[in-house]
């Protein structure tokens, strides 16, 4: 494993915009508070109104709050402890880094493409940026063979696999779920609110849903790539499972109150998805050498 210099710099650079994003998005304030806006679809939306997403729905608003309350809280310390033991030539933490990474990449895009505009948005650009050639960086720092010799007997590989590929697959029809009916019957989603299109559906089904299928095959078929991309796709797994249940908590303090079957179906799903990944995720590290 080596450890270039990109990462140095580029990790300290992800935690500042996203110390900075986060804490905007919490304690912010401002605006008028809730209003109705008419989209280009002539659906009234109720929206946000206050602090930096006055301009996002009530719904998205306040689970981008619940995001950033996971980020500053959670993913923030995370990301800046496994830095420091990689950097201290941890093997587990540089594969638990990259994974961290993982997560915000994916925050990073998806505040960059689907927040309403707002003062932030060249620093959301900035963090997508980053972390994203923070990943390929990272992702090029292994040793493939050599990470391969590192898995100890008894490593979980099936279950990861079939996780890795559950998950994609899930995740893909979860989100299906709401874009074939509006497909069939022409009309918008109901979920589109304010917004010209479905960042999170269109990028999930089009990265996340392969990336995890890939992982898990390749574990299958014991390529080593297999093990490098299977523990930061838990990783980032188990992040959002904390998003949701962060958006969940914010949306209801709102006073927005879902279906049961959306707690179940949809809530309860990446819950759940999220402990099992945490699960085999200590599994997989239990059976890592170094």
């Amino acid at each position: 494993m080596n450890r270039p210099s990109p990462l140095n710099w580029l990790v300290p650079v992800i935690i500042i915009l996203a110390v900075i994003t986060s804490g905007a998005g919490l304690f912010v304030g401002g605006g008028e508070g809730r209003y109705q806006f008419v989209n280009p679809r002539g659906v009234s939306v109720e929206m946000y109104g206050e602090g930096l997403y006055r301009y996002d729905s009530l719904m998205a608003g306040a689970g981008f709050r619940g995001t950033d309350a996971v980020t500053l809280f959670i993913s923030i310390p995370l990301l800046l402890v496994s830095y420091i033991l990689s950097r201290r030539g941890s093997y587990k933490f540089h594969i638990i880094l990259l994974g961290v990474l993982y997560y915000f990449l994916y925050n990073g895009a998806s505040m960059t493409f689907s927040a309403g505009f707002n003062p932030l948005f060249l620093v959301y650009t900035a963090l997508f940026s980053t972390s994203l050639f923070a990943v390929i960086v990272g992702l090029t720092t292994f040793d493939l063979e050599g990470l391969a010799k590192r898995i100890l007997p008894g490593f979980p590989r099936r279950r990861i696999a079939v996780f890795n590929i559950a998950i994609g697959i899930i995740t893909f029809l979860l989100w299906m779920s709401e874009i074939i009916p509006s497909l069939m019957t022409g009309k918008a989603p109901e979920n589109l609110g304010p917004y010209t299109t479905m960042f999170t559906h269109g990028f999930d089904s089009a990265v996340i849903t392969p990336a995890a299928v890939l992982a898990g095959i390749f574990i299958l078929q014991r390529k080593p790539l297999g093990y490098l991309l299977a523990a930061p796709t838990m990783i980032l797994c188990a992040l959002v499972g904390a998003v949701v249940i962060g958006q969940t908590i914010s949306q209801a303090l709102e006073g927005i109150v879902f279906p049961v079957g959306v707690y179940i179906g949809l809530v309860g799903s990446w819950i759940i998805m999220g402990g099992f990944a945490i699960w085999l995720t200590i599994g997989y590290f239990r059976h890592l050498d170094g």
